[in-house]
């Protein structure tokens, strides 16, 4: 593989694509940023694009401006006759339709993720150029780099780097599909809950009417009562009266739950989703329920291209319940044994390491956080941890637990209770006091002399 990369006051990334020897793609520091050059034997074709923007997912900047040269190193590259196709990956959009300008006997045709270009018969001798522009948007679950693809007759596909993306947020369930499973023709079933967590402030709206909702997109299955909405960390602000549940019978769901936001976030923060019921007929299949999420709160751009459903767009969709799911392999936990000092513990005959040995201070043992997430069946999701108020936070069916660094007091559902020792970070990880925090999450423990190690049972 060739690689040539040309380096000036800003350095500049190069990719090669290689279809035969001698194919090189490169980024020069006073050109554009991203250059694709395609050799298909004796005719080439360029792609460059003038600047990858960072976009923030879900939001729209009218100063990300995109522009893409296309054009022909030969005449003749474009085959007489054929099309090319030059589109966005999936999940990102331009605001409008993508803006064409060529002075040609090409037939151009736009949408807000695609460009397909069609050759006349008998094309002209000149060679194409085509400048394309755009105001790209990402989905607000999308993140990292986005690649543009070019193919066609003659043409193999290849890809360009057209956006990065970072996140603002995320939704996600506390809980995998296969771990509730709901029975057939039962009424209020208890169903995950489910964090919506701000990457950046403000990340979730309040503008107009905007909302965040939610459904299961299948009929028989749907939710049955107004679940309870708060915020486990920051200072984002519901709209306790905007809660409920909506007769909003279609061909794609039965029920939603929607809610607003009172008050903008001026710190990221995290809202919860809990006591949510879910009812079933018994009609449906066995199998794994999909949830749509919903709403102008948490993104500008819910209607994209590749949303099902027009008349109810989506932001999001992801497994989160099965029905009459089959493995039944779950069985009571094990006791854990652990000594202070080592890396590793015993949960039943298991040998299980945890990512930093435990210690003991002032005659406490500290484990690293991530042991409660394995060792007391906790979702990595439930355990929150904000950097601007060095606080931790615990999620456990319907107890919220807070502890704040380098204090020795813990908040048990936003009621003060003393700790004997203080949360600490050592070495970038989270260390939490053993036997306080088993406690505040109902294990018992017990020290066993003749072995010098702690006993912990699940409850």
């Amino acid at each position: 593989m060739n690689r040539m990369v040309k380096k000036g006051t800003v350095a500049l990334l190069a990719v090669s694509l290689l279809i035969t020897p001698g194919t090189v793609t490169y980024a020069q520091s006073n050109g554009p940023e991203e250059l694709v050059r395609v050799w298909e034997g004796a005719y080439g074709l360029s792609v460059s694009v003038d600047k990858v923007h960072t976009l923030l997912a879900g939001k729209m900047d009218a100063n990300f401006v995109t522009t893409v040269d296309i054009e022909e190193l030969v005449a003749g590259t474009f085959l007489p006759g054929r099309k090319i196709t030059f589109s966005l990956p999936k999940g990102i959009k331009s605001e409008s339709k993508i803006n064409v300008s060529h002075n040609s006997d090409l037939k151009i045709e736009t949408t807000t993720g695609k460009i397909t270009i069609t050759v006349p018969t008998n094309r002209q001798e000149q060679k194409y150029r085509l400048k394309a522009t755009m105001s790209l948007t990402a989905r607000v679950d999308k993140k990292g780099e986005m690649k543009a693809t070019i193919k066609g007759n003659g043409i193999t596909a290849h890809d360009i780097l057209i956006a990065k993306v970072e996140p603002t947020s995320r939704i996600e369930s506390a809980a995998k599909p296969e771990s509730v499973s709901l029975l057939l023709g039962k009424q209020r079933q208890a169903a995950p809950d489910l964090l919506f967590t701000e990457e950046v402030k403000g990340a979730f709206r309040k503008e107009g009417n905007a909302d965040i909702s939610f459904y299961l997109p299948h009929e028989g299955i749907y939710f049955s009562e107004p679940p309870t909405v708060d915020v486990v960390q920051g200072d984002l602000e519901i709209d306790p009266h905007s809660v409920q549940v909506l007769d909003n019978r279609t061909g794609e769901h039965e029920k939603i739950i929607t809610f607003k936001i009172k008050k903008e976030s001026t710190k990221p923060s995290v809202i919860r989703v809990s006591n949510m019921k879910i009812t079933t007929n018994r009609m449906i299949a066995d199998g794994t329920y999909n949830l749509t999420v919903r709403g102008d709160a948490l993104s500008h751009t819910s209607l994209l291209d590749d949303s099902k459903s027009k008349q109810f767009p989506y932001v999001t969709q992801f497994p989160y319940v099965s029905v009459n799911y089959q493995d039944k392999s779950e069985t009571k936990r094990n006791e854990i044994l652990l000594t202070p000092g080592s890396l590793n513990y015993y949960e039943g005959k298991t040998e299980k390491k945890m990512s930093s040995p435990s210690y003991i201070k002032q005659n406490r043992i500290y484990v690293p956080v991530d042991f409660f997430i394995d060792t007391l069946g906790l979702h990595e999701s439930h355990v929150l941890w904000s950097d601007s108020d060095r606080v931790l936070t615990l999620l456990k069916n319907s107890t919220i637990i807070q502890l704040d660094t380098d204090k020795n007091i813990a908040r048990l559902n936003q009621v003060d209770i003393p700790l004997s020792a203080e949360i600490e970070k050592k070495d970038g990880k989270i260390m939490v006091p053993l036997t306080d925090m088993a406690s505040l999450v109902g294990m018992k423990t017990k020290w066993d002399a003749a072995t010098g190690s702690i006993v912990l049972n699940p409850s």
